[in-house]
């Protein structure tokens, strides 16, 4: 999985469809790794996670960015209002603290 533009058309079908995946990232990546590998969902957590490149499934971050890509370009495609208030507040604080030393 490391064309970025497959992920994004992936990301981009299951923020279309699912309400739930734009608020959270976790069931997002799940999601999306089911789309990529049917049942991933059943499989151990440890194996997915150490195995993830072997299994051709997309990074974690890759995910993350990709959706926060899309629901700039597509509003529609934002979480709700506290998750949008939650993400704020939650970069406001990354913010100060990269700014730390």
């Amino acid at each position: 999985m490391r064309n970025l533009k497959t992920i994004e058309g992936k990301v981009k079908a299951i923020l279309h469809k699912d309400e739930e995946a734009r608020n959270d990232d976790m069931l997002l990546y799940l999601k999306v790794c089911n789309s990529c590998l049917k049942d991933t969902g059943a499989m151990p957590f440890a194996e997915v996670m150490a195995q993830y490149k072997y299994l051709g499934l997309p990074n974690f971050e890759s995910v993350g960015r990709t959706r926060r890509k899309l629901q700039a370009k597509y509003p529609e495609l934002a979480g709700n209002v506290r998750v949008k208030k939650l993400r704020k507040t939650q970069e406001q604080a990354y913010r100060q603290y990269a700014k730390e030393e």
